[in-house]
């Protein structure tokens, strides 16, 4: 029998709440300010509150201000249902249990496919460290490793883990030069006449990119999807100063000795802070025995399932990435060399999703801006969407499978 598993998402549920419910708050408490011209409300309202707190600000009768309450008590009503219901859902992942090509410390190299022939491509794939892997191997129907192996190509995916004793201690150079380069090494080695392609996604991307300068001799290509590379493009001013806090991120660090789950999940909160009350009320309007209603069960679960980043990692990110910019100004150091993605000659494909907060578009365009001779290709969905979504397959599987075909 399964162990019951308590879902706690989405995390940190108060924040969520809180934001929800100043949300339509908002509504009434800035009223008498709109006859005045817009102002800015801590949290921007829904848009079918901002509609009707509009049309309240022109028209304050007592009969459209008690529909402008009706309105915002069913909408929080509804993200609670959507939330109870997501609680209450039978969905459980079950682990793919992919075979181990190679490990070392808490991180192993999955095997997608390991019929396949010794020469068919590799596609080394590099997920982030701030969520779980397998996002790029959700569930069956919704899994880039099983898209490229039915196209005839390897994939071989980093499954990181929770960190370990060793992880603990560990940075942005540790992971590049302690786990991502000595397995892409031994697949090289192991699979010598198979071409091998180098594939990030999010920060996985950055880290690829970082990996692929240092061993392009034994490289086909390079594929960044969802990468983020300058870290100050596309960031609203809010996000900005949220981020650039270099004592308060020290001060988190030098407390948790780590960045915490919550806490990482609240800076992406802070980038569409409605993004709750929008989506659990979408589902709550959904049939809980639908195939939509799995796959948004599916994705919720990896959302706010997670391992801290540790402290040299979080450090690197967030006072070195995001607070001086330093990727996109050359001055990532990785093993005492800076990271200069100009001088990567090979074959590079940049996917970039349609709509994306998480790595904002210009963030993601800065890089192809810095390779030589990029393909980028935007797929129509969002950071998440592009990967696991309903359209997955015919964007961005596709359009990287027909890439990775071309690339000789």
């Amino acid at each position: 029998m399964k162990p019951t598993i308590r879902r706690l998402g989405p995390r940190p549920l108060a924040l969520h709440l809180g934001l929800a419910t100043t949300s339509v708050a908002s509504s009434f408490a800035t009223l008498p300010l709109r006859d005045r011209g817009r102002i800015d409300l801590p949290v921007p309202l829904p848009t079918e509150l901002e509609e009707m707190a509009s049309r309240a600000s022109l028209d304050a009768s007592p009969e459209l201000l008690q529909a402008l309450a009706d309105q915002g008590s069913g909408m929080m009503q509804e993200m609670i249902d959507g939330i109870r219901a997501y609680h209450a859902h039978p969905y459980r992942r079950v682990d793919r249990a992919r075979p181990t090509l190679w490990q070392r410390g808490t991180t192993a190299l999955l095997d997608g496919a390991p019929s396949a022939p010794a020469e068919a491509p590799l596609v080394l794939l590099v997920p982030s460290l701030v969520n779980p892997s397998y996002v790029l191997d959700l569930m069956p129907g919704r899994s880039f490793v099983d898209y490229l192996a039915a196209r005839g190509f390897h994939p071989v995916m980093f499954d990181w883990a929770a960190p370990g004793e060793e992880e603990r201690g560990f940075d942005t150079s540790s992971y590049i030069c302690q786990r991502i380069l000595p397995a892409l090494d031994y697949v090289a080695d192991l699979f010598p006449k198979a071409p091998l392609h180098l594939a990030g996604y999010c920060m996985g991307g950055t880290l690829a990119v970082a990996a692929a300068e240092r061993r392009q001799a034994r490289l086909s290509s390079l594929i960044a999807i969802a990468t983020p590379w300058d870290f100050h493009a596309g960031l609203d001013g809010e996000a900005r100063n949220l981020l650039d806090q270099p004592e308060f991120w020290d001060s988190i660090l030098t407390g948790f000795g780590e960045l915490p789950v919550d806490l990482l999940q609240t800076i992406f909160t802070s980038l569409d802070p409605n993004l709750g009350l929008r989506k659990f009320s979408r589902f709550a309007r959904m049939d809980m025995e639908s195939e939509q209603a799995r796959e948004f069960v599916a994705i919720e679960d990896w959302l706010n399932d997670g391992h801290p980043l540790v402290r040299g990692v979080a450090g690197d990110v967030l006072n070195g990435w995001y607070g001086r910019n330093e990727i996109q100004r050359n001055l990532w150091m990785i093993d005492g060399a800076a990271v200069r993605a100009q001088d990567i000659a090979l074959p590079s494909l940049i996917a970039v999703p349609e709509t994306d907060k998480i790595v904002p578009r210009p963030s993601a365009l800065a890089l192809a801006e810095r390779l030589p001779d990029p393909t980028v290709i935007t797929s129509p969905s969002g950071h998440v969407g592009m990967m696991a979504g309903r359209q997955a397959e015919e964007g961005l599987w596709r359009q990287a499978g027909d890439w990775i075909a071309t690339v000789r």
